[in-house]
């Protein structure tokens, strides 16, 4: 196996510089080859740590990360493989890490993954069976040894060891939606994620927020900042949201637009602002970055790196070059002009006085509280009775009893589709199964757009960015971070929720308590 640079480097505290490339559509293509010429030539530059792997960006269908991986390991060249929870069930993304531990693929990116955009004959059934905090737990668990339920006592197999990381998007600008993204960041550090990685935004004092963050989280896991080469025609489509989880200020954009009526079409301007970026990210101590491009080639990763050398000193000066936010957008922490270095803004956190919509955020929710207060909350209210009821239903009719009433009333305030492993309490009642396109049952994916969903804007509130404004009329948004809910257990699936949730197998008997 070939030496991992990439964790070595990080573990040993040295400036990591990763480079992607996109295995694209079919087997042995011209542009596969192309890919991984490139991706040979950038590795011979001798400056960068690991060659990263994209997982079918865009939601499209293209050749396994994986596979390019495999290619890429017996050239000695360190791979970091993308690997999204779309598209797969639990049982097929425990084959993928088998097949990766037996190839010596150890650096693994998790992401949620991007929402299916085609397929044959149409559009693909989404798979989001977990995500990216369940899926860092079973890696956990299989560095461990996994516990395989094949008999009665189980068999632990042998450890695996992988170096397993995860995506963070700290570029929102509206209260609801910085807020669940660090509650969701929380469980992904909790669950073991050894590094993260961040989404593409050009704004460095959202680096510094989350920086500030973790530290009052009490984590130092490395940060590796994205450094997408950006050109206007890239600009114009993540600005339409073609490109999910990206952001593109009004003010970029026009700079972009002008940059790009120049000779070279903007070319040396994108590579003197990726090279500041990389200078300000090195500056701030972050760990490293992450460099990408549609047309990245190697001589463009050595120009970048060599002018960012040669930035490195004015870094601060630089800093408010590249702080492309929103105008009034939301920070989690006030922020003081007034600090000596721009990384030492203040930790004092930002009011919250957003305002949403009330009817399409609060509906039923109200409703939902009490009947959890007076009938699902233990020694109290009708719970014995309910479980009472429920015993005895099962003694005589088993698991899977008639429950047309609570299947009717789920239905009409929630869109129950029957799964019996109800997870709505720490969604503040509302189904992630039904409402949430991608099943997100731990925080939200990185695609939202000024809180609508990144698969109906403007339509409906992420499922996380309505959760947020739900328990903050209460005063409760510290349930954001409370528990990590297990995935669905499918033997349930058509059985009775509240008889699973008072004889003690469901999702809120098995979450874990977050510490």
């Amino acid at each position: 196996m070939a030496k991992n640079r990439f964790m070595d480097a990080l573990i040993g505290g040295e400036f990591v510089v990763s480079c992607e490339i996109i295995p694209g559509r079919g087997a042995a293509t011209p542009r596969q080859d192309e890919e991984l010429a490139k991706a040979v030539a950038v590795w011979n530059t001798g400056l960068v740590h690991a060659i990263s792997v994209t997982d079918n960006p865009g939601g499209h269908p293209a050749l396994l990360a994986e596979a390019m991986g495999e290619e890429l390991e017996p050239k000695a060249i360190t791979s970091l493989v993308h690997f999204s929870c779309k598209d797969r069930s639990r049982n097929q993304i425990l084959s993928q890490l088998y097949a990766m531990e037996r190839k010596g693929l150890a650096n693994i990116l998790v992401m949620t993954g991007d929402y299916p955009a085609g397929g044959w004959k149409g559009r693909s059934r989404p798979v989001f069976d977990l995500d990216s905090v369940q899926l860092l737990m079973m890696i956990g668990e299989m560095n461990a040894g996994l516990m395989a339920q094949v008999s009665p006592s189980g068999a632990k197999e042998q450890p695996s060891s992988f170096y397993a990381g995860a995506v963070v998007n700290p570029y929102k600008y509206t209260e609801g939606e910085v807020i669940a993204q660090y509650a969701k960041l929380h469980k992904k550090l909790f669950a073991g994620a050894r590094y993260l990685i961040t989404q593409l935004g050009y704004d460095n004092r959202k680096l510094v927020e989350l920086q500030n963050h973790m530290r009052e989280l009490g984590y130092e896991t490395p940060v590796i900042a994205s450094v997408f080469v950006l050109s206007y025609r890239i600009a114009l489509l993540m600005r339409e949201g073609m490109i999910a989880g990206c952001y593109v200020s009004d003010e970029l954009l026009t700079l972009l637009a002008k940059e790009a009526e120049g000779r070279d079409g903007g070319a040396a301007a994108q590579i003197e602002r990726a090279a500041q970026m990389v200078a300000v990210a090195k500056g701030m101590g972050l760990a490293g970055v992450h460099l990408s491009g549609l047309e990245l080639s190697a001589e463009m990763v050595a120009q970048i790196l060599s002018r960012a050398h040669d930035l490195e000193t004015q870094w601060q000066d630089l800093f408010e070059v590249n702080c492309f936010g929103e105008p009034d957008g939301f920070y989690y922490y006030q922020i003081d002009g007034a600090a000596d270095k721009p990384d030492q803004e203040s930790r004092i956190p930002s009011p919250r006085n957003e305002q949403v919509k009330a009817r399409p955020i609060m509906q039923a929710y109200r409703l939902s509280r009490v009947f959890n207060r007076v009938m699902l909350t233990p020694n109290r209210g009708f719970y014995g009775a309910l479980k009472r009821s429920m015993e005895k239903r099962e003694q005589k009719k088993g698991m899977r009893q008639k429950h047309g009433f609570e299947r009717m009333v789920k239905t009409l305030l929630y869109n129950c589709m029957d799964c019996g492993d109800c997870a709505l309490e720490t969604c503040a009642y509302r189904c992630p199964m039904s409402y949430c396109p991608k099943c997100q049952r731990n925080g939200p994916c990185g695609g939202s757009i000024k809180g609508w969903c990144e698969v109906y804007p403007d339509e409906r509130y992420c499922l996380w960015y309505g959760a947020y404004h739900r328990l903050k009329k209460y005063g409760e948004t510290d349930k954001l971070s409370l528990y990590i809910t297990l995935p669905n257990n499918w033997d349930y699936f058509a059985a009775s929720g509240w008889s699973n949730y008072t004889h003690e197998r469901d999702n809120a008997a098995r979450r874990i308590v977050m510490k």
